[in-house]
């Protein structure tokens, strides 16, 4: 794309189009901040089609190396509010930031084909390269982004394009099947096939920005609405780990990736274990980061503390961009910083989580330091009487305990990928879960025990069904018998490999070995406490329940002892690393807009022997800067599962409001549903969309899909 030139719009070339746009930035750790300016761009692809950019620039002549956030998520209204802060902050420190809407989304032009299309990856490639070919830049180019945009910057780094010098993923996935918003562990996700997914219905609904776009913004806009696929058909129709999934999932291509990576998680949220998984894998320089909160920026993390993430990624684009820490590859920071929680509570919307940092020089951690032996599973679980161990069972203790509970267990921690704000909140007390779990605890520690990293389940597990599937939750139970969740996982047992294409069904009452890692950890649970592993076969909302109720029976005999193995402690420091700092930028100048009140509760229907879980939420912005401009949006999800197990449903409905000043109001409105029987799954897709009340699209979508041993 070198030598391509831009399609300015709005008039003068580098107009400023924010109302904040004559402010100086200060970012934390300099003296002083580049004015910053807006310019809005139109970047032609090699098949004639246009991206739309936002670039973010330094109000000086430059050269300045350039940063890349490449995301479906609407530049022009809906992220204005979190853009401007992020954005604006780097071009202050001496940035280009360019803020893409891939395509078919926001105001670039084309079709959103799906995720990760190989399209948008060569895409990718070209706008680096084009940011890289101005005139004001240096010709080396940074790439992040949270979610999706970390996604994407592996998927760039992969392809090892010569301007890209370093990337910084957030909140992302090694692996589409099995740590993403659709399937995990092999189960299909409950919650997350539809939050999502009816959101991108709607959003996807959404016209190109009028005054950004200029004419043909309507006709570009009716071309999406009936080309655009309905993304949530072909993930149904993929319910293995097959070349669909493997394809953008960057855990095939390790190997590929050379530019340096600082990866950013979260505690709360649910793509926290790629982070270790990058740290391990990536052989080119690389940090990580996992800090407290849930799905958000580390400046803007919720439960705190939240850290200075702007000034954190300043940083480590000035080491590579700008060579501020000289040649050579040492870093001063250690590899892996993790928030560890001191003591787990089981509050729902803490404000903040007590604790503090600590670090490691390497990940993972060497093989010569010394690991906790393992906690053996002993003594009747099912009553609730079982105990974690230091040696296997002897002959003389209960050899199995069976779970043939209920298949709503789960709801004390009912979020995949939680916020930390309402309706999303942390998990909670695990008492309700427990009683209804088989449980292993410990007695009371005599020592603080710290668990930082990834806790591994080895266990033996038959079932009296073909289709079964486990979750292991390890918890601190407090003194007072309050019981806080620390790590879990859940595994669909037909699919014990997790690499593999081909599941099979269990043969009943045939034990099985399950080595199951648990999700990422950061605790440290006080002395006094006790350690707790719950056992059940079934993680509802989570886990999509099994056909058929199962009664799933785990063995710990002397011949097959099932134990948890703690992460290694030793090599952890608190004293000694970096400081992380707080939040220091400047907010956007949105209003915010109030919508249905958020709010989350679990109904039971006695008589129907159903359990639902509801959450609601809804609010938006109003943007002076452009105008009074407005993006507003109301949401309702229902999960439900039956006592029978087959029956399951996820539904969830949204509206979106786009008013734009002087212009036409646009209103689309969108539905999912997705169901179960015993033999298959149904998905139903809604969407009607009008302009200025007037009817513009109106359509249903719907397919069934048999259940490949889910």
């Amino acid at each position: 794309m070198a030598g391509l030139s831009p399609d300015r719009e709005l008039g003068m070339p580098g107009r400023p189009q924010h109302a904040a746009a004559a402010r100086r930035y200060r970012p934390a750790g300099t003296a002083v901040g580049y004015g910053v300016r807006t310019e809005q761009v139109r970047i032609p692809m090699d098949d004639g089609v246009r991206l739309a950019v936002t670039l973010y620039r330094p109000d000086a002549p430059g050269p300045f190396p350039a940063l890349l956030e490449s995301i479906p998520y609407r530049k022009d209204d809906w992220t204005l509010t979190r853009d401007w802060p992020l954005h604006g902050a780097f071009a202050a420190a001496g940035y280009v930031s360019c803020r893409l809407d891939v395509r078919g989304t926001g105001t670039s032009e084309g079709v959103a084909e799906g995720e990760y299309p190989e399209r948008e990856i060569l895409d990718n490639l070209a706008v680096i390269d084009w940011l890289a070919t101005r005139e004001w830049s240096t010709g080396g180019v940074g790439m992040f982004g949270i979610s999706w945009g970390g996604f994407s910057a592996l998927q760039a780094a992969a392809r090892r394009p010569p301007a890209l010098r370093a990337i910084i993923p957030v909140h992302f996935s090694h692996d589409r099947f099995n740590l993403d918003v659709h399937y995990v562990g092999g189960t299909l996700h409950v919650g997350e096939s539809v939050y999502w997914p009816v959101e991108m219905v709607g959003e996807n609904a959404l016209p190109p920005d009028p005054e950004r776009f200029g004419p043909g913004w309507r006709e570009e806009w009716l071309r999406r609405l009936e080309a655009t696929p309905q993304w949530p058909f072909e993930w149904l129709r993929h319910q293995r780990r097959d070349p669909f999934w493997r394809a953008a999932s960057i855990g095939e291509e390790w190997a590929a990736i050379e530019a340096p990576v600082l990866a950013i998680g979260g505690l709360n949220d649910g793509y926290r274990d790629a982070v270790l998984a990058v740290l391990e894998h990536v052989r080119a320089p690389r940090r990580g980061v996992i800090g407290p909160w849930g799905h958000a920026w580390p400046h803007d993390g919720s439960p705190g503390p939240s850290i200075d993430g702007v000034g954190l990624m300043r940083r480590w684009w000035d080491r590579w961009l700008k060579g501020a820490a000289g040649t050579g590859d040492a870093d001063p920071d250690p590899m892996l910083s993790l928030y560890v929680v001191e003591p787990p509570g089981t509050a729902e919307f803490p404000a903040e989580l007590p604790g503090r940092w600590w670090h490691l020089g390497h990940w993972p951690p060497s093989p010569r330091i010394a690991t906790l032996p393992p906690l053996f599973l002993e003594g009747d679980g099912a009553a609730g009487l079982g105990s974690l161990a230091g040696e296997p069972a002897a002959s003389g203790d209960a050899a199995t305990s069976t779970w043939a509970g209920p298949p709503d267990v789960g709801l004390c921690a009912p979020y995949w990928c939680g916020y930390g704000y309402p309706p999303q909140g942390v998990p909670g007390d695990q008492r309700v879960d427990d009683a209804r779990s088989l449980l292993f605890t410990s007695p009371p520690l005599e020592r603080p025990v710290l668990i930082a990293g990834i806790p591994h389940a080895r266990l033996w597990l038959s079932a009296d069904r073909p289709v079964a599937q486990v979750a292991v939750r390890l918890e601190a139970v407090a003194p007072d018998g309050r019981s806080a969740l620390v790590a879990r996982a859940v595994r669909n047992l037909t699919r014990l490999d997790p690499a593999g294409e081909a599941p099979e069904p269990l043969v009943p009452g045939v034990p099985v070995e399950v080595d199951l890692p648990l999700s990422a950890a950061g605790a440290r649970i006080p002395a006094g406490y006790r350690l707790r592993v719950a056992i059940a076969g079934a993680a509802f909302p989570i886990a999509w329940p099994t056909p058929t109720p199962v009664a799933l029976t785990l063995h710990h005999d002397v011949g097959r002892p099932s134990a948890l193995r703690l992460p290694p402690a030793a090599g952890w420091s608190s004293e000694h690393g970096p400081d992380l700092g707080r939040p220091a930028f400047e907010p956007s100048s949105s209003e915010a807009i109030p919508g249905i009140p958020a709010a989350w509760r679990i109904e039971r229907d006695g008589v129907a022997g159903i359990t639902s879980l509801i959450c609601e939420s809804g609010g938006g912005d109003r943007f002076p800067e452009r105008g009074g401009l407005v993006f507003a949006a109301d949401s309702r999800y229902r999960m439900s599962v039956a006592d029978t197990f087959a029956a399951c449903r996820a539904e969830g409905t949204i509206s979106y409001r786009l008013a734009y000043p002087g212009g036409p109001e646009i209103v689309a409105d969108a539905s999912l549903a997705l169901e179960s029987d015993a033999d298959e799954l149904r998905l139903r897709v809604a969407l009607v969309v009008t302009e200025d009340g007037a009817p513009v699209f109106d359509r249903i979508w719907e397919q069934a899909a048999p259940r490949d041993l889910l």
